[in-house]
């Protein structure tokens, strides 16, 4: 292959690597909700006590839900500030977190496969921007998803890169405090980098007990003075109703390629990705326990998906099982069938008894056309769910303007409760904050 064919190959892989944020950073130009939405409503009085220099770290401290999300609150404030609250920053910033998880998940894939399939980047990029994850796109309060998502990936990625040595635990360290301090699947991120340590082999024993009070130290602060919101199901609900408990796990795993609204195909797409994980990791052990030890960051991050689908359900199943479609979550959840993807590419390619080409790529000339027409599905749903979202959002616009005499009906699209939405419209106004209130949606 000459030099000009070559080049011509990396544009085009480049390009098909970078369509997907394209197409996600125009979807959020257009759909994007750039008015104050349900849980944005919340940084109003920080705000207010920003503007009035009586905003405190006990404030920011301060549980939302059964998160502490610290670090994304003052992201959120430092943009307020300097924009006088353009939400628009917030979706922008949204966009480049998320870049900075694609380049960290393709700099892992090019550290454990050494020499790497062009599709499997670009089945990376397409992860990371479905439109499935509609609601996280067109959210600006959903940084503290994407920061907690970027935390996570950045402390296996740094567990990886820097194996065995300090600069890699700090980093380690560093980042799994950011993912803690940002949502609360963010804990999860301990067990599953010391997973990583374990199955690499280079880390010391030291170091893994830094790790484990690092971890503890982290965990035991966050629960300091913790209350579990009232109006939360109980968190041994899972005990007396086990088959929710587990509907709600596989709905979750599999909802960044399930069919949304369609049970069966989300845990179908759970249950696979499983099924391929344990044979893989399973295939690896038999014939090479180096090249397990190589593909442990994947592990991680599959059993990171895993962890966080059984703690959500420990929380929200009693909810019923429907929750775990919401969007939200696939930010999380996509690393499954991302690391079932490679993990089973790895593991095939490196078994001795498969020598025929042919039987080497099989699986995957099968699980191709599948994947691309669940994939579409998604992404069609997603975007369709976006653009209604944002619709029935713009529809309740006007009421900041005339909060006083506009209906309850259209108050509650804004915030559940309209008596405190009120007041802190008048908050806004009184600090000098405006919104565009005629965003239109074709």
């Amino acid at each position: 292959m000459n030099s000009n064919n070559i080049l011509m190959k990396k544009v085009i892989i480049n390009t098909a690597i970078i369509l997907p944020i394209i197409f996600t950073s125009f979807f959020v130009y257009k759909f994007g909700i750039t008015i104050p939405y349900w849980d944005q409503w919340e940084l109003v009085p920080l705000l207010e006590k920003m503007h009035n220099h009586s905003l405190t770290i006990a404030d920011l401290w301060t549980q939302h839900n059964e998160h502490r999300i610290i670090l994304p609150q003052i992201v959120m404030l430092v943009l307020a500030r300097l924009s006088n609250w353009n939400i628009f920053l917030e979706l922008c910033t949204n966009i480049v977190l998320a870049i900075f998880i694609l380049l960290l998940l393709l700099s892992i894939l090019e550290n454990t496969l050494k020499t790497t399939s062009p599709l499997l980047k670009i089945f990376i990029s397409l992860m990371v921007f479905s439109m499935i994850q509609y609601e996280n796109w067109a959210w600006g309060w959903q940084i503290q998803l994407f920061m907690c998502a970027l935390g996570s990936v950045a402390a296996i990625w740094a567990a990886n890169k820097w194996q065995g040595k300090t600069i890699g635990l700090i980093i380690v360290i560093l980042a799994a405090i950011l993912s803690s301090y940002s949502f609360n699947s963010g804990l999860l991120t301990w067990p599953a980098v010391l997973v990583v340590f374990l199955l690499q082999k280079k880390w010391k024993m030291k170091h893994i007990l830094i790790l484990v009070l690092a971890c503890t130290a982290t965990v035991l602060l966050y629960y300091h003075n913790y209350t579990k919101p009232p109006y939360h199901p109980p968190v041994l609900f899972f005990l007396s109703h086990p088959l929710i408990y587990i509907k709600y796990v596989l709905i979750y795993l599999g909802g960044s390629l399930g069919w949304n609204y369609y049970p069966p195909a989300s845990e179908a797409v759970a249950i696979i990705s499983l099924l391929l994980i344990s044979l893989a990791i399973l295939n690896l052990w038999r014939f090479d326990k180096q090249k397990l030890c190589d593909m442990a960051p994947w592990a991680g991050l599959a059993l990171y998906a895993c962890m966080a689908a059984c703690a959500t359900g420990l929380g929200r199943a009693g909810f019923g099982w429907q929750q775990a479609f919401s969007s939200r979550y696939t930010v999380f959840s996509l690393f499954l069938p991302l690391s079932a993807g490679i993990l089973m590419r790895y593991s095939v390619r490196f078994n001795p008894k498969i020598k025929n080409k042919f039987l080497k790529n099989i699986l995957f000339i099968i699980i191709i056309p599948i994947f691309t027409v669940s994939y579409i599905n998604c992404y069609s749903i997603g975007l369709r769910n976006m653009r209604g979202m944002s619709a029935y959002t713009y529809t309740a616009a006007f009421c900041l303007n005339n909060p006083q005499t506009a209906p309850d009906y259209f108050l509650k699209r804004l915030y559940p409760d309209p008596n405190i939405v009120k007041p802190r419209i008048k908050t806004l106004s009184e600090l000098g904050i405006k919104f565009k209130t005629n965003k239109k949606n074709e």
